[in-house]
């Protein structure tokens, strides 16, 4: 049996193989990060008598220092990097608010973090304005990305050949949904009405009274659930930050309808 001595090595011509031999890994206790340097300076450093690094020595204690700075800036680097970009769990509520500051959108912290983050991230992709962003998809996406199940319907409808334009109440008359408001819907200050009472979105989050005529019914869409005609619900506290962002994305000579109730 082989017997351990302070002249065994590990990897030496003669020393045996066997379950007793001693070897330096695997090994079961921990080491942090300096532990880790300090080693891979012992391994990677000449062998020279100017590269000895004496326990608690000078050189020794320079390069835990250095090991130290470097592990501090590597630390604060990713905390910079977690911070300015919303995909981690290392973004917080404070850095989701400085963000909606900066690229203004609404704050409002009860709405969950998450959702939060996926408008930031939106915003972040689409800082500014095209026109095949217009597209009736690409706002229904964006809305849908900030975490508003709605749907966004065209007005414009082919019949005997001819496009005509609707009103709401047209679409409602159709048989689509009995009725716009629940009772439990909720109607703030800013809110707009078109025809019938419809609320609508035109170029102001507060109530100014706008009205749409029937020779301007071309430049008006319908916001609500998948099918037309179909309510969609939205949080109440939700409210402003959805009129908003749908002031941001629509073509600003066009006026949605909107078949929601806020609950």
């Amino acid at each position: 049996m082989y017997e351990t001595t302070a002249n065994s090595t590990q990897f030496g011509y003669k020393t045996p193989h066997g379950s007793k031999t001693p070897h330096k890994y695997p090994q079961t206790e921990e080491f942090s990060y300096t532990d880790i340097f300090m080693n891979l300076v012992d391994d990677l450093y000449p062998t020279g008598r100017a590269f000895v690094l004496p326990e608690n020595g000078v050189f020794e204690r320079l390069h835990e220092g250095l090991n130290v700075s470097f592990l501090r800036l590597v630390n604060e680097s990713r905390l910079t990097l977690d911070s300015n970009i919303p995909d981690n769990g290392n973004f917080t509520a404070q850095d989701a608010e400085l963000w909606e500051y900066r690229l203004g959108l609404t704050v409002n912290p009860p709405i969950p973090l998450e959702a939060r983050k996926q408008a930031i991230k939106r915003k972040m992709a689409y800082p500014s304005n095209q026109k095949n962003r217009q597209h009736p998809l690409f706002i229904q996406n964006q809305l849908q990305i900030a975490g508003f199940q709605v749907y966004i319907h065209e007005n414009g409808f082919m019949e005997n050949g001819e496009l005509v334009y609707k009103q709401p109440d047209d679409i409602i008359d159709l048989g689509f949904e009995p009725t716009q408001h629940g009772e439990e819907t909720q109607h703030g200050e800013g809110i707009q009405h078109g025809s019938a009472g419809f609320e609508v979105i035109a170029n102001r989050i507060s109530n100014d009274n706008y009205g749409v005529g029937d020779a301007n019914l071309w430049a008006t869409f319908f916001i609500g659930g998948e099918t037309l005609g179909q309510m969609a619900s939205i949080p109440e506290n939700r409210q402003k930050e959805f009129r908003e962002l749908v002031l941001k994305l629509k073509p600003a000579h066009t006026v949605a309808f909107l078949f929601i109730n806020y609950n």
